[in-house]
């Protein structure tokens, strides 16, 4: 009897705490640094950089709802017909679990199409995976809204 009423206590505890993101500070700190650095990678053309940060499987559901794939992205950043001139991730969160890490942001956009340069705002989350000692992008989703 008194196992059961123990169980009854401390096993609620450990299913709250499984809940929980990993208390991992540097993670997380690693994890908000690549989200900027993937930002400077746009803006400056650095697209090989790019390219081996995603995961091979990479999905993106860009802010008017389209899906592209690792292929479809990265032809269009390299196309040059929307030539992003800044990219600003602000308000990062990063939380990790594990091997996988989810990072929520507003990000800033300002891009050259068709002769015109154009502000956009966002909200974006995108989902990191461990591999190798190293952190992929494995998906992204952007939703747009006002400043």
């Amino acid at each position: 009897m008194l196992a059961v009423l123990l169980a009854g206590l401390v096993l609620p505890g450990m299913a709250q705490d499984a809940m929980r993101a990993d208390a991992n500070g540097a993670a997380e700190d690693e994890i908000k640094k690549l989200e900027l650095d993937l930002a400077q990678m746009i803006v400056h053309n650095g697209w090989d950089q790019y390219a081996a940060a995603l995961m091979d499987d990479y999905l993106a559901s860009d802010r008017n709802g389209a899906v592209q794939d690792k292929a479809a992205t990265l032809a269009g950043l390299r196309s040059g017909q929307e030539k992003v001139l800044e990219l600003d991730p602000e308000e990062l969160r990063a939380r990790v679990y594990a091997d996988t890490a989810i990072v929520t942001g507003h990000f800033t956009l300002v891009q050259r199409r068709n002769g015109r340069v154009d502000t956009f705002f966002a909200r974006q989350t995108d989902v990191f995976v461990k591999r190798g000692g190293h952190w992929l992008l494995a998906a992204s989703h952007a939703t747009s809204v006002p400043k």
